[in-house]
């Protein structure tokens, strides 16, 4: 793991990590207090969220010197394939948890 890409963008990874842990860490307690299995999901997708955010920061400066896909490899920490299964876990974790507690109301 690349620990020098952590000074570029630091108040950007920040963000989204406090972000998704904050929310996500209240979610899972409130769901394992309460015992809703939905709630602990979207709580983990949440943190999931911020694990996501922390090791590629949402960039929205120097969009027209390069490409999108060049900037976030620049930025980037960790592997494509890292990323993909991170974003589909925490996609999936997501979703499974809203229509639990909104639709199962479990």
């Amino acid at each position: 793991m690349e620990t020098s890409k952590f000074s570029r963008y630091t108040a950007s990874r920040l963000f989204w990590f406090l972000f998704g842990s904050v929310l996500g860490g209240m979610g899972v307690w409130s769901g394992l207090r309460q015992g809703l299995i939905g709630e602990t999901m979207i709580g983990l997708g949440l943190i999931l969220l911020g694990i996501q955010g922390l090791l590629r920061p949402v960039v929205l400066s120097r969009v027209a010197k390069m490409s999108k896909e060049e900037m976030t490899r620049e930025v980037s920490i960790g592997s494509d394939t890292l990323h993909g299964a991170l974003s589909l876990v925490m996609a999936a974790t997501l979703v499974v948890g809203f229509v639990m507690k909104y639709l199962v109301k479990v």
